[in-house]
Formats: C-alpha cells, sequence, structure tokens
C-alpha cells in the first residue's frame, strides 16, 4: 500500500511540473557586441539640431529553431547606458533596434525603444528602461537577428564653435522572451 502511495505522489509530482509548456530565453545582448561598441568617445559638433550617431550595427548569432516549434508569447527588453559628458550641451535619444538578420539595415525600422537624454558640461548621465516589445520577439526568435543602437541628438544649445563629446558605456542590454509550445 505505501509503494503504491508513494508512487502516486512521484507521477502527482512530474505531472503538475509541466506547468504550460513555456521557453524562457534569456539573451544578453551586451555579451555579443565587440568592446570597442560598448564604450566609446562621441563627438558632435555644437549648433546642429538634429545629428545621429549609429553606435552599433551587428548580426548576432541566435539560437536555431526556435521559431520553428514555438509561438511567442512575450519579450522584454531591460537597456542601460552611461554618458560621461565632458562638453557642450545636448538633449536627445538613445534608441534601439532588433530586426530579423535578412533586413538591410536596424535603422530602417521603428525602434525597440528611445530613451531620452540630456547631455551637460562635466557630467555623468545615466539612462534606463524596460520595455515590452512584438518586434523584439519576433526579431530573437529567428537564428540570427540584427541590432542597432543609435544616438539622436539636438546641439543647437552649444555654441557652432564647440562640441557635445565625452564617452558613452552601454551598461545593459537584456532581453527576455517568453514563447510557448506550438500545439
Amino acid at each position: 500500500m505505501r509503494r503504491i502511495v508513494s508512487t502516486l505522489f512521484v507521477l502527482a509530482l512530474l505531472t503538475s511540473g509541466c506547468g504550460d509548456r513555456s521557453l524562457i530565453l534569456t539573451v544578453n545582448i551586451l555579451s555579443f557586441l565587440d568592446p570597442s561598441d560598448v564604450t566609446a568617445p562621441y563627438s558632435v559638433p555644437g549648433g546642429v539640431p538634429s545629428a545621429t550617431v549609429d553606435l552599433v550595427d551587428q548580426t548576432v548569432n541566435l539560437l536555431q529553431g526556435v521559431e520553428d516549434v514555438t509561438d511567442i508569447a512575450s519579450a522584454t527588453l531591460d537597456i542601460a547606458a552611461t554618458f560621461d559628458n565632458q562638453t557642450g550641451t545636448g538633449t536627445g535619444t538613445l534608441s534601439f533596434y532588433a530586426v530579423p538578420s535578412d533586413t538591410a539595415s536596424p535603422f530602417l525600422s521603428a525602434p525597440i525603444v528611445s530613451i531620452p537624454i540630456s547631455l551637460t558640461p562635466a557630467t555623468i548621465t545615466n539612462v534606463s528602461t524596460r520595455v515590452t516589445s512584438d518586434a523584439l520577439a519576433e526579431a530573437l526568435v529567428s537564428d540570427r537577428a540584427r541590432i542597432g543602437v543609435r544616438i539622436s541628438l539636438d546641439t543647437s544649445a552649444t555654441l557652432p564653435t564647440n562640441f557635445v563629446a565625452g564617452t558613452y558605456t552601454i551598461t545593459q542590454l537584456l532581453a527576455t522572451v517568453v514563447t510557448k509550445k506550438q500545439l
């Protein structure tokens, strides 16, 4: 009798552990980037109302076959960066892009997220956010994805003879994609 009860108990535990058949992929996108893309200097002339600096445009290899056996439930991105601005004043955005690898350029699509930034002389600015995105999920369940990071600045508050210059460091690019097994 004890044996039957213990066998039923073990079977109940095993079947209850099946859950909703989710596959959770945590992708540390930052680990795919070249160190020279993670931390680098920037320099934009003053007096420019709209300047862009593309920091990253790279294809990353991901887990093959995931899109063939799963349906996407959700995807989130945690992004953070530090700007050690030395000279000049500017405002703008830090944007992250992710597209399937067969796309010509990630910058031709809408950004997954754009974080406002404000740069002042001799100031360290930290920015971060978390965003949920279907487009991110679509890009990250394919075999390869193309990612991009861009800074867009308005430096019109700085004299045209000066520069908005400093060093940026991308401190976090962590994506979490939840998929469900296809029925």
